[in-house]
């Protein structure tokens, strides 16, 4: 269904189901907000960080330097 007949038939209920609909579309978002959808409880997961990541650094300055001349 397109969001412009959806906007079409939202246009003609009264203004409490429009906020009981606005209530319903929080809760979905929140829901597919939540991390526990996407992560594991109790998995670990590495986050890179440019910390002690100096070689790296150096890397991309030099393929920089290449790409500009």
């Amino acid at each position: 269904m397109l969001l412009a007949d959806i906007t079409e038939e939202i246009k003609v209920l009264p203004r409490f189901e429009k906020l009981q609909l606005i209530e319903a579309i929080s809760k979905m978002l929140l829901e597919e907000e939540n991390p526990t959808r996407y992560f594991a409880t109790e998995a670990v997961y590495p986050v890179f960080t440019p910390d002690n990541q100096e070689k790296a650094a150096a890397q991309l300055q030099q393929f920089l330097r290449q790409a500009l001349s």
